[in-house]
């Protein structure tokens, strides 16, 4: 995940990631990996919630059921 050409390719700070990519790199990299490279690369509180529903939405569509906050 540290290449540069990772890097390069993905610096994206000043458009939106889609659900898909998030649900990409977190299933490539790790949840916790994937929000540090965010982090590091300048993604906001909001965007990291943003990226957070998209996970959770994506789970409630796989398990047939809502995602309750206390799971």
């Amino acid at each position: 995940m540290g290449s540069d050409a990772f890097t390069s390719r993905h610096h994206r700070p000043t458009t939106r990631i889609s659900c898909s990519e998030v649900r990409y790199y977190v299933a490539k990299y790790s949840a916790p990996m994937a929000e540090m490279y965010a982090r590091n690369h300048g993604a906001t509180d909001a965007q990291i919630e943003r990226a957070r529903r998209c996970l959770a939405s994506n789970e409630a569509a796989e398990t047939g059921r809502p995602r309750a906050y206390t799971d």
